[in-house]
Protein backbone atom coordinates (compact mmCIF):
# COMPACT_ATOMS: atom_id res chain seq x y z
CA UNK A 1 0.00 0.00 0.00
CA UNK A 2 1.76 3.40 -1.13
CA UNK A 3 1.82 6.17 1.28
CA UNK A 4 0.60 9.25 0.73
CA UNK A 5 2.70 12.39 0.79
CA UNK A 6 1.52 13.78 3.81
CA UNK A 7 3.33 10.84 6.23
CA UNK A 8 5.91 10.77 3.70
CA UNK A 9 7.85 13.89 5.54
CA UNK A 10 7.30 12.00 9.32
CA UNK A 11 8.52 8.62 8.80
CA UNK A 12 11.41 8.23 11.34
CA UNK A 13 13.50 5.44 12.52
CA UNK A 14 13.70 4.14 16.49
CA UNK A 15 16.54 2.83 17.95
CA UNK A 16 16.78 1.27 21.22
CA UNK A 17 19.56 -1.04 22.86
CA UNK A 18 20.48 -3.32 20.10
CA UNK A 19 17.22 -2.43 18.05
CA UNK A 20 16.87 -0.43 14.97
CA UNK A 21 13.44 0.25 13.58
CA UNK A 22 12.65 1.56 10.49
CA UNK A 23 9.59 3.08 9.00
CA UNK A 24 7.85 4.74 11.76
CA UNK A 25 5.12 7.07 11.66
CA UNK A 26 5.66 10.18 13.79
CA UNK A 27 2.10 10.98 14.50
CA UNK A 28 1.57 14.56 15.65
CA UNK A 29 -0.85 15.95 14.62
CA UNK A 30 -4.33 15.65 15.79
CA UNK A 31 -5.43 13.83 12.40
CA UNK A 32 -2.37 11.34 12.69
CA UNK A 33 -2.96 11.02 16.52
CA UNK A 34 -6.64 10.59 16.38
CA UNK A 35 -6.41 7.45 13.17
CA UNK A 36 -3.15 5.84 14.44
CA UNK A 37 -3.85 2.39 13.36
CA UNK A 38 -7.35 2.27 13.72
CA UNK A 39 -9.50 0.28 10.68
CA UNK A 40 -6.71 -1.51 9.45
CA UNK A 41 -6.36 -4.88 8.70
CA UNK A 42 -2.57 -4.93 9.40
CA UNK A 43 -0.14 -2.20 10.67
CA UNK A 44 0.59 0.06 7.70
CA UNK A 45 4.06 1.24 9.41
CA UNK A 46 6.20 -1.10 11.88
CA UNK A 47 5.18 1.71 14.77
CA UNK A 48 3.75 4.62 14.97
CA UNK A 49 4.68 7.79 17.51
CA UNK A 50 1.90 9.28 19.04
CA UNK A 51 3.27 12.52 20.25
CA UNK A 52 2.49 14.47 22.63
CA UNK A 53 0.45 10.80 24.58
CA UNK A 54 -0.38 9.48 27.69
CA UNK A 55 -3.31 7.44 27.12
CA UNK A 56 -4.38 4.87 24.55
CA UNK A 57 -7.55 3.13 23.51
CA UNK A 58 -8.10 0.55 20.59
CA UNK A 59 -11.32 0.89 19.85
CA UNK A 60 -11.40 0.11 16.22
CA UNK A 61 -8.33 -1.63 15.60
CA UNK A 62 -8.18 -5.12 14.11
CA UNK A 63 -5.20 -6.47 15.61
CA UNK A 64 -3.08 -6.90 18.30
CA UNK A 65 -0.23 -3.95 19.51
CA UNK A 66 2.48 -3.47 21.68
CA UNK A 67 2.68 -0.36 23.45
CA UNK A 68 5.76 1.65 25.30
CA UNK A 69 4.86 5.17 27.12
CA UNK A 70 8.10 7.36 27.25
CA UNK A 71 8.78 9.85 29.22
CA UNK A 72 10.96 13.70 28.67
CA UNK A 73 14.46 12.01 29.01
CA UNK A 74 13.53 9.23 26.56
CA UNK A 75 13.16 6.71 28.61
CA UNK A 76 10.67 3.26 28.59
CA UNK A 77 8.18 4.29 31.95
CA UNK A 78 5.88 1.50 30.65
CA UNK A 79 5.55 -1.23 28.47
CA UNK A 80 2.42 -3.17 27.65
CA UNK A 81 2.78 -6.22 25.06
CA UNK A 82 -0.14 -7.66 23.18
CA UNK A 83 -2.67 -5.37 24.03
CA UNK A 84 -6.17 -6.68 22.04
CA UNK A 85 -8.29 -4.41 20.29
CA UNK A 86 -11.22 -2.26 22.65
CA UNK A 87 -8.82 -1.67 25.13
CA UNK A 88 -8.73 1.46 27.07
CA UNK A 89 -5.17 2.43 28.78
CA UNK A 90 -5.48 5.23 31.66
CA UNK A 91 -3.10 8.12 31.19
CA UNK A 92 0.99 6.75 33.05
CA UNK A 93 1.91 10.00 34.79
CA UNK A 94 5.12 10.95 33.58
CA UNK A 95 4.60 9.96 29.73
CA UNK A 96 4.78 12.37 26.92
CA UNK A 97 4.95 10.13 23.97
CA UNK A 98 3.41 6.67 23.20
CA UNK A 99 4.98 4.10 20.83
CA UNK A 100 2.56 1.62 19.36
CA UNK A 101 3.78 -1.28 17.75
CA UNK A 102 2.74 -5.00 15.61
CA UNK A 103 2.24 -7.42 19.25
CA UNK A 104 6.30 -8.96 19.97
CA UNK A 105 7.61 -5.74 18.13
CA UNK A 106 8.90 -4.50 21.86
CA UNK A 107 9.21 -8.18 23.23
CA UNK A 108 12.91 -7.49 23.76
CA UNK A 109 12.69 -3.84 24.92
CA UNK A 110 12.40 -3.15 28.99
CA UNK A 111 11.58 -0.41 31.15
CA UNK A 112 14.48 1.98 31.90
CA UNK A 113 15.74 1.77 28.32
CA UNK A 114 16.53 4.92 26.39
CA UNK A 115 14.77 5.42 23.14
CA UNK A 116 15.91 7.46 20.19
CA UNK A 117 14.24 8.77 17.15
CA UNK A 118 16.11 9.65 14.20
Amino acid sequence: MAKTLIYESTVKTLICDSMIIKDVLLADTFMKRFVGYMFREKPHYNAIIVKPCNSIHTFFMNFDIDVLFINEAMEIIKKIEGLGPGKVIMPVKGAKMVIEGKAGLFKSLKTGSKIAIL
